[in-house]
């Protein structure tokens, strides 16, 4: 078992290589500080009344994490699948980037929504423009933002991400979260997840209150105040960790979303949503059942 350290100094360790922020960083202060809610109830809806913070960092349990499209970080993510895979033939051994990804492909092969619709488990019930939209402009109905915003947001994520690995490659490459991909973006994924399973397994878990210091999460809080963490940023991070062992994880949330106000999420309000699809899309991932256009490639998965 890996342990996780709460030092708010600790070295970082990014999930790509670069530099590393000093052992003497100083902790933020004011609005931007992170507040820590592991010892004071650890439920994000603290960081609703906390009146000046803007994100808080909470213990989150792996069997409560969720990543896209509403997969178990620890049990049914194809980063999680690739990592073990990696444990599994050593992390040093030659030809561990092969056999992750070989783990990989089939689910970049399998899972192929048609557009941000499917990947939200709708189909044709969806609104036209999500009907009309890539996968990975399928923002949540609780989100501030607009289709359009969010696919520029990924596509400009997606571009960034993959420069940090010293490749030049956009989201015409794929997204990492679904097919098709590139050979070129599939190798990128197998790359990040093996340098955070190194890391860790090399330094421990270790976190810090700088930008990069911790997986960023969506806190979904249903209506008996029981709550998920949803990954905003860290896939590989989180992925690595529950393959380590850990048990829980440092997670930073700066959104929390509560079942109970549906009706006063933006994406309901706009139209884009109607109160129903918007709590099937928020059940769909508090309760980790992805969408149908998962169902073949899991299947498979979990029968390997």
């Amino acid at each position: 078992m890996i342990s996780s350290t709460s030092s708010a100094t600790a070295t970082s360790w990014p999930e790509r290589p670069g530099p590393v922020l000093p052992a003497t960083e100083a902790p933020r202060t004011g609005p931007d500080a992170v507040l820590d809610l592991r010892t004071c109830g650890n439920h994000p809806l603290g960081l609703r009344y906390s009146e000046i913070h803007s994100q808080a960092v909470l213990d989150g349990r792996i069997d409560h994490g969720r990543a896209q499209p509403g997969l178990e970080v620890g049990r049914t993510t194809p980063f999680l699948f690739a990592a073990r895979r990696a444990l599994a033939h050593g992390l040093h051994r030659p030809g561990v980037l092969e056999a992750m990804l070989e783990c990989l492909q089939p689910y970049y092969c399998r899972v192929r929504p048609r557009h941000a619709a499917d990947w939200l488990g709708l189909g044709d019930s969806a609104h036209p423009t999500l009907q009309a939209a890539p996968p990975w402009a399928a923002v949540f109905p609780w989100r501030a933002r607009t289709v359009e915003s969010y696919r520029a947001a990924y596509e400009q994520a997606a571009l960034a991400e993959n420069r940090a690995v010293g490749r030049e490659v956009g989201i015409e490459d794929g997204w990492l979260f679904c097919g098709p991909v590139s050979q070129a973006k599939m190798q990128i994924e197998a790359e990040r997840i093996l340098y955070v399973l190194r890391r860790i397994a090399e330094h421990g878990y270790q976190r810090h209150d700088g930008p990069d210091g911790d997986v960023r999460a969506t806190a979904l809080v249903d209506d008996n105040g029981g709550w998920r963490w949803l990954i905003t940023a860290g896939n590989h991070r989180a992925s690595a960790a529950a393959a380590l062992g850990m048990s829980s994880i440092p997670v930073r949330v700066n959104l929390v979303i509560s079942r109970a106000d549906v009706r006063h999420w933006r994406g309901v309000g706009a139209g884009l949503y109607s109160v129903p699809q918007a709590l099937a899309v928020f059940d769909r991932y508090f309760d980790a059942r992805p969408p149908a256009v998962v169902h073949r490639w899991l299947a498979n998965a979990m029968a390997t």
